[in-house]
């Protein structure tokens, strides 16, 4: 079976899931729009025609209460000439009434309100008296001004007709509706309640039949209203449904777009990486119509490539270290048998002099050999310390024993300790040193290294100069000596693992490279800032002593370690203050200081 495209398969979701239920929804919200405003209709006409009926029935009855009391009041005047007089005021007054007559009660038969269409007046009757009664003209222009001015809210058409059919007021002037009323109402109503009559379900009609006097109060729903009510809202109905149709199909079909063009370029992307085009990347068509989920495994595709370059990068990269590494262990090899093999040729040579008996040794040739002999085996003790803490620091397995020391003394100690060839040291110490938090016999290894790398690379006979001062109140050290001046890239490197000054064909002196590499992490481990600089005035090493307990051992990565941890001072303000507080008792050169 042929497999449906992205694009496809939405259309016709689309068309199952949005066209269908909205020509459904259509129908049924049209159909109960309908029902509702045609049941509206239908109570407004029924209600209307009831309030006609009443106000008509109010209108009637108040007046002929109005004409009673008119003729309870000529009972009072004697004269027919004051009678006429009191008539004449009210005809005035009120209005309402006219054409007063005086009737013999015995030749009245039947009294019951009477309508005269050709006068569109009303003729009621009060009695006077047992003898009398009054008749009055009650005008119904009333009741065509009420409609025409009160009513004109009123969207219907409203007729009151009288016994026979004859209009008595109405609201449409053009008697449009006239006939249809005529012909649809029943012959047979029923009194004092409003009935619905038309057989036109959209416009409905209603009567209202009264019985004194008998007339009929019809309300017409007209073609105007039921356009407004019915039919434009069901128009508009349609019309949004087909609008939102349109719409809904517009944006699936702009959001297919683009997704289909986002889903290729993935495609595109991962038949790359098949050919083994590790470096492709995505780059999407991006819009408010892509998705989240689409830009995520964008997102996630491109670091895929990216790591499996990476990776792939590395590996490549790999085979080299593994060449550098065989590299590194040749050397280390070289440097240490080259190391270990002068001090224990100089330890054998001078025991073996000392235990031949064919010659005689003095006292001083004696002293001297032993003199030879340990300083070769503490050189031997301190490479061995050297080899043995590197995998402590790579592995973050360093055990310290932090605790305060007096630092002038323990330069002291360490310049008697590192000082093999009577090199010059000058000492300036202040007198208000503070103590350090550290670990005694790491921070002797960290001293004897430098004040050993001092030693190995200065320059001529130039002093080897120290400072040691507090700084912002914290101790610090400065270690300067005469060399010349290391390029800054250089610099970068010293703290690396078998980086040394002098190549391999030019080596001028001993040592394994591993001596920063080392000082750098019992730096850290023991929280002290190391910083190194070079200019014309030679190598310098600062410490500064933080003496707080280090909380957190940066990790390292192959051969390098990262240090992120104290920020580095400006050095220019660092030397500047170390000079101004030395003590000036305490700072001078000593030459041959522990000779």
């Amino acid at each position: 079976m042929k497999r449906l495209k992205i694009a496809q398969q939405i259309a016709i979701v689309l068309f199952l899931s949005v066209l269908i239920p909205f020509i459904t929804i259509g129908l049924i919200i049209s159909n109960i729009s309908q029902q509702s405003i045609r049941k509206e209709l239908k109570d407004s006409a029924t209600m209307l025609s009831a309030f006609l009926g009443d106000s008509v029935q109010n209108y009637l009855k108040y007046a002929d209460e109005e004409l009673k009391q008119i003729a309870s009041a000529i009972s009072f005047f004697y004269y027919e000439e004051d009678k006429n007089d009191f008539l004449d005021e009210v005809r005035q007054k009120y209005g309402k009434f006219n054409n007063f007559q005086f009737i013999n009660a015995q030749s009245l038969t039947k009294r019951d309100p009477s309508f005269n269409p050709k006068k569109s007046v009303v003729k009621l009757y009060a009695n006077i008296d047992d003898l009398d009664i009054i008749s009055a003209d009650l005008k119904m222009d009333i009741l065509q001004d009420a409609l025409d001015n009160h009513f004109t809210d009123i969207k219907h058409d409203v007729y009151i007709l009288d016994d026979i059919g004859n209009i008595i007021a109405t609201n449409d002037h053009d008697n449009k509706g006239y006939n249809d009323i005529v012909e649809n109402l029943p012959k047979e109503r029923e009194y004092n309640t409003p009935v619905l009559f038309s057989k036109v379900k959209n416009q409905p009609l209603a009567y209202y039949q009264m019985k004194s006097p008998n007339w009929t109060i019809v309300v017409k729903t007209t073609p105007n209203v039921t356009k407004k009510t019915i039919d434009v809202p069901r128009l508009r109905i349609i019309l949004s449904l087909v609008f939102a149709a349109l719409f809904i199909f517009a944006a699936a079909g702009i959001y297919t777009y683009y997704l289909y063009l986002n889903i290729r370029q993935l495609f595109k992307g991962i038949i790359a990486i098949s050919k083994g085009s590790y470096n492709r990347k995505i780059r999407l068509l991006k819009s408010v119509f892509t998705p989240h989920e689409i830009v995520f495994l964008e997102k996630e595709f491109n670091y895929m490539t990216k790591k499996v370059a990476s990776s792939y990068t590395e590996l490549s990269e790999k085979n080299l270290e593994l060449k550098r590494l065989d590299e590194f262990r040749a050397s280390l090899v070289s440097a240490i048998s080259h190391e270990f093999r002068t001090p224990l040729t100089s330890i054998i040579g001078y025991s073996s002099r000392l235990l031949r008996s064919d010659i005689k040794v003095d006292d001083e040739t004696r002293l001297k050999s032993l003199r030879v002999i340990k300083q070769q085996a503490q050189r031997l003790s301190g490479m061995v310390d050297d080899l043995l803490v590197i995998p402590e620091i790579e592995s973050f397995k360093l055990q310290l024993n932090n605790e305060k020391l007096d630092l002038a003394k323990l330069l002291e100690l360490t310049i008697t300790y590192a000082n093999y060839n009577d090199s010059k040291f000058i000492v300036n110490s202040a007198s208000d040193l503070l103590p350090v938090l550290a670990d005694n016999d790491r921070l002797i290894q960290v001293l004897v290294n430098l004040f050993d790398n001092a030693i190995k690379y200065n320059k001529g006979k130039a002093p080897i100069v120290i400072s040691a001062a507090n700084v912002d109140g914290k101790p610090c050290l400065s270690i300067l000596n005469k060399s010349e001046i290391i390029p800054e890239d250089k610099l970068e490197k010293l703290f690396d693992k078998f980086v040394r000054l002098d190549s391999e064909l030019t080596r001028t002196t001993r040592g394994t490279g591993l001596g920063l590499f080392i000082v750098k992490g019992l730096c850290e481990a023991m929280n002290i800032t190391i910083d190194v600089s070079s200019d014309d005035n030679g190598f310098e090493v600062v410490l500064v002593f933080n003496n707080e307990p280090k909380q957190n051992v940066q990790k390292t990565t192959d051969d390098k370690t990262v240090n992120t941890f104290v920020e580095p001072q400006d050095r220019t303000l660092l030397e500047s203050q170390l000079n101004v507080k030395l003590s000036s008792d305490k700072a001078g050169a000593v030459d041959n200081l522990f000779s």
